[in-house]
């Protein structure tokens, strides 16, 4: 890596811009960067780091707020940009640090986020090749790609910040661990040890957890009573054929015993009286342990014994696979006893259920002789009363005309008499709104003679009820024989009975009761009604009209007053219009005058504005004039202060070349060798930067001074311009003419402002003079129109109210006359409806008396009351029938039940059985489900057994594989932890084989710096220290003194520098060779050689030397004059007055 060019702005005490071409001053592989202490020359290293990883070099010490120039204002911004190349290409990258800026809008500041720029450029000075990375982490990204270096790395092999020498040599071993991991970046390896630690710590947990599970399993499993027992094959088949035995004799003794209800027991699935065998007759010999303690020994062990588990597994799951065969043989035969047992009731019960069929097929046909009468009358009746059921709906509808007859006459009647009531009050009020003479004369004479429907309805009620009459009195067997049953319904009681045939024919009985006559008489009045429509509407609006009239008479009166006061005001206008005039000519000539005023004004505020900038100028004047004399005073002060300094520096500088003359030896003034009057040596002298100094402190005096002269001289002709431009107006003179002028103008301009507002209102005074005129013309004529149609109208209103005055006759008016009408044609219309239903239902009545006849003939009854006494009700026919078709069914039934074939077979000598055979079912059955209950106690035992041993095989599978895989992950942790010969963790012998390496490197520099005195070694434990030993101390061998190694902290200043320089040196080369051999062709070594003597500087200075000679270009920071003396290529850093820095290249 190589570093091109550095620009600064605003930076550190560099306020302005500073620009640094390291191609340039580097080009020999050496440069000096100088200056005073304090001045800034760390600050330029600090920029490089920040500008590729945004922070100082030394940022536990310092922090990256120091970059940001506090000399700068809150408008300036921070720029560092940094062109440097790498193997990757060249770069130029451009970062601001995070600052408070000026707020755009409004005061204040806010806070300005740092920012970062990176271009690849196509060469030093090209053009990129490509966007610039904006983002501040991509741009990281690439920086550490391209570099190959961390920050870190970066400072202890590019930059060797100050002060930091001889940290690593004199740190412990804890701090110098530190320090490696942070510089070789070694943290992997302790990542690597504490995963290692981690995974082992995880898989002694998962064979801990494992063997847990296990532990677990086997105490479930030792729970089971079979466990308990000694293992004996032949005992178990023994045990399985007493029980059969025992069970066989329990089912013969006791019938009724019922098998366990089922189910498996919580702690032993097994059957108890299986649990229970018989211990084996061989007492003499030892007992044999029993599964449950073989389980307890193979889990006593450190590790689990697997194969004896496992056998002792597979032992009680043969054991109990045994007994689950055993329950199976006996719950089979037990099944088969209960099939023959099954097989035998059934057998049993189909005999005894012929029995009592037989039995009961007997009793029933007795039953049913006895009722054979009683049967043959309810079928007589259930014939009766269906034709009865036939007729009765002619009985019905026969009764229900003749009551709608009955009905339709009486409403006939009703209509006749509401009629004739109606037509008398027509009369009466015809007669009270006509006059005397009218009542008597020919009008009562019309009234005499006019048909009216009264007139006509009352025949025709006699008719209706004559015939009417001859329906009820025709005599009528059927309604005498209804009355006395009392079947009917009251309602009821009218019926007729079988009709004889009318000696009138039906077609006399319809003409008599024809409303032919009420049609006509309806029909004339409609007509009637209808001419006097028109008439009707007309008398409704005659009031209307009559009052319109008289409004529009109102109306006129008005209007004609209207326009005369309307004409008194066209007289007045031409009066208004010259005032009007008038008032305009002025306001035009107000206009005219208006620029003179406007200009007046202005001329007066310009001679205000003067008076008032003299009495301000005649202050500052005064202000400048003191401020003259006192920057003349200082100046004198310098010049004399200057001359001072200067005496005592030449007397002093004679004085120190004086002391230093030699007699015989030319002076290196003069170049006389004799000296006959030498100066003498003034303790009051004074230094060359005192003189600088003085002459600076001079000059800002004197330009001081230019300025306050410069500024005085323009007060002056200011105040001379504002005198000129007041006419020697005071302030109050000139304020009052300004106000005079003001008031004047805007007189003048409210005037002015009117003349179009003016005409305009005369123009339209003028039109509104001659619209006015134009509309009383047309006032005028309407009002003699209006009086024209008013006339026309009243003399069509007279002809109106004659004509229906004539249409009214006697009658209040034409609409009551109409009204009367339509009244007369509904009464018409009406009767002639009720005449008609009248005729209709007579007939209606005959016809249905008629049916019933016919019908009462066809169902072979005598008379209505015989067809009433056979009637039912529809329930109770359904009922009857129910009845005998029962009957009927129950003697085919029993007939046929009789002649059956397993019926008749029987011979009456059979014993029934059913009861004998259901006990032997019952006992059959108990001893089957007793058995199948054994049987599934038995399989739910060994299930249950086989799971849990199952589950112990599982732990122990998971228990293996646990221990398989954690084995070596375990011992590899171990070692890694520090448990091996050399008790050494894994990052700790990483970071030893490291610190080897640059020992190696180290002692080759050191060896030419030291001319082979000293060598540095390492050594497990600094001395004194009790810490743990990690194997990173560092001790120092003098090859020159007893060969004893020394602690570094022995060493002198001079010497701590040059040894810390070797390792820094050989640092930075073992990180460049661990970084990928990233090849650093540039380095900053910041101060320390002010400690070196003149002969141990120029060693170290050969050994840069050889740094210069592989490539490299070593920038040293430092303020030593013998290095000046050396080094021509130089950054000289130099203060300025304002407080800041500057500096200077010179290549």
């Amino acid at each position: 890596m190589r570093i091109h060019s550095l620009t600064m702005i605003g930076i550190g005490p560099y306020a302005g811009q500073e620009r640094i071409d390291f191609d340039a001053v580097g080009a020999s592989g050496r440069f000096l960067l100088t200056g005073p202490t304090g001045s800034g020359k760390t600050t330029i290293i600090d920029a490089i780091v920040f500008a590729l990883y945004g922070d100082v070099a030394d940022s536990a010490d310092s922090s990256k707020e120091r970059i940001r120039s506090t000399l700068v204002g809150p408008h300036t911004e921070s720029v560092i940009e940094l062109v440097f190349s790498t193997g990757a290409g060249v770069y130029r990258v451009r970062r601001t640090p995070t600052y408070e800026r000026a707020k755009l809008r409004g005061q204040g500041t806010t806070t300005q986020n740092g920012t970062v720029k990176l271009w690849h450029l196509a060469e030093i000075g090209g053009e990129p090749l490509d966007e610039p990375v904006t983002r501040v982490g991509d741009a990281d990204a690439e920086i550490a790609r391209a570099v190959g270096l961390s920050r870190e790395q970066f400072t202890q092999t590019v930059v060797l910040p100050q002060g930091k020498f001889a940290q690593f040599l004199r740190a412990d071993s804890s701090e110098r661990q530190q320090l490696l991991k942070d510089v070789f970046g070694t943290g992997i390896y302790d990542a690597i040890q504490d995963a290692l630690i981690q995974a082992s710590r995880d898989g002694a947990r998962r064979v801990e957890q494992a063997a847990a599970d296990l532990r677990g399993q086997v105490a479930s499993l030792r729970r089971y009573p079979l466990l308990t027992e000694a293992p004996s094959p032949a005992t178990a088949t023994d045990t399985g054929e007493e029980a059969n035995d025992a069970d066989h004799g329990a089912t013969r003794d006791d019938p009724s015993r019922e098998a366990p209800s089922g189910g498996t027991q919580e702690a032993l699935p097994l059957p108890m009286e299986d649990a229970g065998c018989e211990e084996p007759e061989e007492a003499d010999a030892g007992p044999a342990p029993t599964p449950a303690q073989a389980l307890e020994a193979a889990m006593a062990g450190a590790a689990p014994d697997l194969v004896a588990l496992r056998r002792v597994g597979a032992e009680v799951l043969e054991v109990s696979s045994n007994r689950v065969t055993l329950a199976e043989t006996r719950a089979e035969a037990a099944g088969k006893a209960l099939t023959r047992a099954q097989a035998a009731r059934d057998e049993a019960q189909s005999l005894h259920d012929l029995l009592e069929r037989r039995r009961a097929l007997v009793e029933e046909n007795q039953r049913l002789a006895e009722r054979v009468e009683q049967d043959a009358a309810d079928a007589a009746r259930l014939q009766a009363a269906e034709h009865a059921s036939r007729v009765r709906p002619y009985l019905v509808a026969e009764q229900a005309a003749r009551r709608r007859a009955q009905q339709a006459v009486a409403a006939l009647a009703a209509r006749a008499d509401q009629s004739g009531l109606a037509h008398l009050a027509e009369q009466a009020g015809v007669t009270s709104a006509g006059n005397a003479e009218n009542a008597t004369g020919s009008e009562a004479h019309s009234h005499g003679v006019e048909v009216t429907p009264t007139a006509l309805v009352e025949p025709l009620v006699r008719e209706a009820q004559l015939q009417l009459s001859a329906l009820e009195d025709e005599p009528s067997e059927a309604r005498a024989g209804a009355a006395e049953t009392g079947a009917l319904s009251p309602q009821d009681s009218d019926v007729a009975e079988t009709p004889v045939a009318a000696d009138a024919s039906e077609t006399d009985r319809a003409e008599a009761l024809s409303p032919r006559g009420l049609d006509d008489l309806a029909h004339q009045y409609r007509r009637e009604h209808g001419q006097l429509e028109a008439l009707v509407d007309l008398e409704a609006g005659l009031p209307v009209r009559e009052n319109a009239s008289q409004q529009r008479e109102a109306d006129l009166q008005r209007a004609a007053a209207q326009l005369e006061q309307r004409t008194e005001k066209l007289a007045e206008r031409p009066a208004q219009r010259t005032a009007l005039v008038e008032k305009l000519e002025a306001a035009r000539e107000a206009r005219a005058g208006l620029e003179g005023l406007q200009d007046r004004r202005t001329r007066a505020e310009e001679r205000h504005r003067a008076a008032l900038a003299v009495e301000q100028l005649s202050a500052q004047l005064a202000q400048r004039e003191e401020a003259c004399a006192q920057a003349a005073a200082l100046a004198r002060e310098a010049t004399e202060r200057v001359r001072t300094t200067r005496l005592a520096w030449i007397s002093g500088t004679a004085g120190a070349l004086a002391g230093e003359l030699t007699e015989g030896e030319p002076c290196p003034v003069c170049g006389s060798p004799t000296h006959p009057s030498p100066a003498s040596a003034d303790a009051d002298g004074a230094t060359r930067q005192q003189v600088e100094a003085a002459e600076e402190q001079q000059r800002q005096a004197d330009e001081a001074l230019s300025g306050a002269f410069r500024e005085r001289d323009a007060c002056a002709a200011r105040l001379e311009e504002a005198q000129r431009a007041s006419d020697g107006m005071d302030a109050p003179a000139a304020k009052a003419a300004l106000d005079e002028s003001t008031t004047a103008l805007t007189v003048a301009q409210a005037a002015a402002s009117s003349v179009d507002e003016l005409v305009e209102r005369l123009e339209a005074f003028d039109a509104g003079t001659e619209q006015e005129r134009t509309a009383l013309d047309a006032a005028r004529s309407a009002q003699e129109s209006a009086r024209s149609r008013l006339e026309a109208e009243r003399e069509t209103l007279a002809q109106d109210q004659r004509r229906c005055l004539e249409a009214r006759g006697t009658w209040p008016s034409v609409t009551a006359r109409a009204a009367a009408l339509l009244v007369r044609a509904k009464e018409a219309e009406d009767a002639s409806e009720d005449v008609d239903t009248a005729r209709t239902t007579l007939a209606q009545a005959r016809s249905a008396l008629a049916d019933l006849a016919a019908a009462l003939k066809e169902e072979g009854f005598t008379s209505a009351a015989q067809a009433t006494a056979a009637f039912m009700e529809r329930g109770a026919i359904e009922a009857l029938a129910a009845t005998v078709r029962a009957a009927a069914t129950a003697r085919e039934r029993v007939r046929l039940g009789l002649e059956g074939p397993q019926i008749a077979a029987l011979s009456g000598q059979e014993e029934d059985r059913l009861e004998d055979a259901s006990a032997e079912l019952a006992r059959a059955d108990a001893a089957a489900r007793q058995a199948a209950s054994l049987q599934a106690r038995t399989a739910e035992s060994h299930e249950h057994l086989r799971r849990a041993v199952d589950g112990v095989e599982q732990s122990a599978t998971a228990y293996e594989e646990a221990a398989d895989s954690s084995a070596d992950l375990i011992r590899v942790a171990s070692l890694a932890r520090g448990e091996n010969e050399a008790g050494t963790p894994l990052a700790t012998w990483v970071l030893q084989a490291r610190f080897e390496e640059v020992l190696v490197f180290a002692n080759e520099r050191l060896s030419q710096m030291s001319s082979g005195r000293y060598e540095l070694i390492r050594v497990a434990e600094e001395t004194g220290q009790r810490r743990r030993r990690k194997g990173l101390g560092l001790a120092v061998v003098d090859h020159l003194g007893d060969e004893r190694a020394r602690d570094p902290r022995t060493l002198s200043g001079g010497e701590t520098f040059y040894v810390s320089l070797s390792l820094a040196l050989a640092l930075a080369d073992v990180v460049s060779a661990e970084s990928g051999g990233v090849s650093l062709e540039t380095l900053f070594i910041d101060e320390g050689f002010g400690t070196l003597d003149a002969d141990t500087l120029q060693t170290v200075m050969a050994e840069i030397d050889h740094l210069r000679a592989g490539g490299r270009t070593v920038g040293i920071v430092s303020h030593v004059a013998e290095l000046r003396d050396q080094i021509a290529e130089r950054i000289a850093v130099r203060r300025v007055s304002s407080g800041g820095s500057t500096l200077s290249v010179t290549a």
